[in-house]
């Protein structure tokens, strides 16, 4: 029997492995044995990331901040899948040792190649972990950023998608508990409308905070290019809502802060892009199509400031992504 499995769920049952364990030990009789999980394709993957940070140290020529990185990636991911072994049909498989940049390699090729295929609650946390990682050590290696980007934009071309614009792999999801509204809902709009919002918002953040860099800086470069995605992305939400469910853009948009002068303008360009974040996350939820939108951003803020290890946070055990503050 095939299924999603939750990480919070994944801590449950080895903890209930190891108490029947300890009653098998003690003579009680289990005539009908457990059910043991069989990790579904998204599952198989997450276990693998975990496996890999597990195996990963920092090395010398890894980014000065990859042994923080790492223990935040692997927070984020969770544990490795480990099943009692008295349960266990095979032997758990290994991942062989890594630096972070190797990791990095291995960790986003991955992920990004199998974009058409997956779908589940999971979708956001690889997404980060994958893209956190291709751009921190992309700054030792930019061949990960220019690699990553490819593959990201190879998976819009291949994804499976349905009427109704999501991926068939998020229809398959089977667990009720990890259904997000999809884009035939009467939830959906707000959705699309939340998106579409904030990407003209941030369009007229940029308008304005580009003119306080130098003409042949790299953030005005990025400013001005960033102005085409953002377009790019409005209008995908145009197509998604249609003409009666879209809503009318705003006159202006209060800016915070005000552009000024460089450093005020690379603090607004942050908060664009943690906005244009938080209104992706929805979507990232059921269609990983959201994947180049939240990769633009962040390679977009990365610019402004150094690479952003996790766009989202995640609380407790349950690996549910959540927009950070």
């Amino acid at each position: 029997m095939r299924f999603p499995v939750s990480r919070r769920a994944l801590l449950l049952f080895g903890a209930s492995g190891a108490s029947l364990g300890l009653l098998s030990g003690c003579g009680v009789r289990l005539d009908t044995p457990p059910d043991v999980p069989t990790l579904d394709e998204t599952n198989r993957l997450r276990n693998r990331i975990a496996r890999i940070l597990a195996a990963t140290t920092a090395g010398d020529n890894d980014p000065e901040t990859a042994g923080e990185a790492l223990q935040k990636f692997r927070d984020a991911i969770g544990p490795v899948w480990s099943p009692p072994t008295e349960m266990a049909t095979e032997p758990p498989p290994s991942e062989e040792p890594r630096t972070y940049i190797a990791a990095a390699e291995v960790v986003s090729t991955a992920v990004f190649t199998d974009l058409p295929n997956l779908g589940s609650g999971l979708n956001p946390v690889l997404v980060d972990v994958a893209t956190g990682l291709a751009l921190t050590a992309g700054t030792k290696d930019a061949e990960i950023i220019r690699s990553s980007d490819a593959l990201i934009r190879k998976s819009r071309t291949t994804s499976p998608v349905g009427a109704s614009g999501e991926t068939e792999s998020a229809k398959a999801t089977d667990s009720a508990d990890e259904q997000v509204p999809t884009a035939d809902e009467s939830t959906a709009p707000p959705m699309w409308n939340a998106i579409l919002n904030q990407a003209r918002a941030a369009s007229y953040g940029y308008e304005r905070l580009a003119v306080n860099f130098d003409a042949k800086s790299r953030e005005r470069q990025r400013a001005v290019a960033r102005l085409e995605s953002l377009g790019a992305l409005a209008g995908e939400m145009l197509e998604k809502l249609g003409e009666k469910n879209a809503d009318p853009g705003a006159a202006s948009w209060k800016l915070d802060p005000s552009p000024t002068d460089p450093e005020t303008a690379e603090d607004l360009a942050l908060s664009l892009e943690d906005g244009i974040a938080a209104a992706l996350l929805p979507w990232l939820q059921t269609d990983t199509r959201a994947a180049l939108r939240l990769w633009e951003s962040a390679r977009t803020r990365a610019v402004f400031a150094s690479p952003q290890v996790l766009r989202y946070t995640y609380s407790g055990d349950s690996g549910e992504a959540e927009a950070q503050k």
